[in-house]
Formats: structure tokens, sequence, C-alpha cells
């Protein structure tokens, strides 16, 4: 389940200190050269910059075990149904087809027997009558398998869209949750900058705060903050 593309590729919150300088110097440092990067580079400096890893806390979090695994289980199990439908149905297909082929081919032998005087007309006659049948009986399981077809697939096609509505409807919640835990831990303002793991290309791991994340999110989930 792809659960890193749904919110956040950074997140930042800047404190009070970082938005503006409290002494002269800092005043003319920021004169003299871009403020924007000054402030920057006095953010980091702060060692006040930390990440989390989304899809951790996700796959660790008490909402994935309570929700997610059994809707994990639910896709699963209809991509096996799924997949065994359309299997079946192909088959069956390839069936008719064969069948189909065999009968021209019998029509075309009878038609080259009674043309070389190797068969009576009326033999020829009757087994004319037969291919005939066999073949108003492949055309007819033909559109019954066609019928079935469009009917099952419609049916998968509707299940298919209320898992994915299910699959998004986590994928929000778990969302509101890690953002009403962020707004807890970092109502201080202690952290300048919070980033997604994902985009850290490098960073010391004591800087991962993920942990202390997912205990929040725990204890909002199990405290009914969704509800």
């Amino acid at each position: 389940m792809k659960k890193s593309l749904f919110f956040i590729s950074a997140l930042a919150m800047l404190m009070a200190s970082c938005g503006g300088a409290t002494s002269n110097d800092t005043k003319d440092e920021a004169t003299l050269s871009d403020s924007t990067e000054v402030r920057t580079v006095e953010c980091v400096a702060s060692g006040d910059v930390v990440f989390i890893d989304l899809d951790y806390i996700m796959a660790q979090s008490k909402l994935f075990a309570a929700e997610g695994k059994a809707l994990e289980a639910k896709m699963q199990d209809f991509q096996t149904r799924a997949a065994a439908a359309q299997e079946g149905w192909a088959k069956k297909e390839q069936s008719l087809a064969s069948e189909y082929n065999k009968l021209q081919a019998d029509a075309e032998k009878l038609q080259q027997d009674y043309a070389k005087g190797l068969i009576t007309s009326l033999n020829a006659q009757q087994k004319q009558e037969e291919l005939q049948k066999k073949g108003e009986s492949i055309q007819t399981r033909m559109t019954a398998l066609q019928t079935t077809v469009q009917t099952e697939g419609q049916a998968l096609q509707k299940e298919e869209q209320a898992l994915g509505e299910e699959q998004m409807v986590l994928m929000n919640r778990f969302q509101e949750l890690t953002r009403k835990a962020l707004d807890q831990i970092n109502a201080d303002k202690r952290y300048k900058m919070i980033l997604n793991a994902v985009s850290v290309v490098d960073a010391d791991p004591s800087l991962n705060i993920s942990d202390i994340v997912l205990k929040s999110v725990d204890e909002l989930y199990e405290a009914g903050a969704l509800e």
C-alpha cells in the first residue's frame, strides 16, 4: 500500500527567532548579505531541524493495526478474485473460439466431400443441419459469456472503487492524526523545521523523531481524536 504519496513533502515551522534578528550585529549581517540565506543558516545551525518517517509511523500505528491491515486483506482478496474471474473468462472464450474454428473446418470439409461426390446429398444436408445447430449453440454461449463478463466486470469495478475510497479515507485519517500529533509536539515551537524522510538525503539518526510522533498518533487515535 502506497503511503508516502498522500501528504507532506516537507513541513516547515519557523520560530520567531528565525523570522527576525534580535541584535544589531544580526541586523547588520542580514543587511550585508541575503537575509533569507542568513536566517536559513541560523535555523540549521541551531540543531532544531528534525525529520519523520511517515511510512514507518503508518505501518507501526494502532490506526493501521486496527483498520489498515483489515483493508489490506480485503484488497488482496479482491485482487485474487478479480484475477481468477478474468482468467475464467479468457478460458471460456478460448474454448468457444476453438469450437468455432473446428466447426468452420468441418463445414469446409463437408463442402469439399460433397463437391467430390464422396457423400450423398441427403447425408450432406443432415451434416449441414448438425453443423448449423452447433454454430447456433456456440453463438448462444458466446452471447451469454459476454453478458456475464459485462455484469461481473461492472460489479468488480464498483468493488474496486469502493476499496479505493476506503484506502483514501484511511490515508486522510492518518494524515489528520499526524497533523494533530505534530501540532501538539511542536506547540512550543521547539523545532524550527520538520521534514519528511523522503526528502532527506542524509541526516543524523538522532534527528529522527518518528517514535515520538508515533506515540502521539497512537494516543490521539485511542482517545478518539477522529470521532
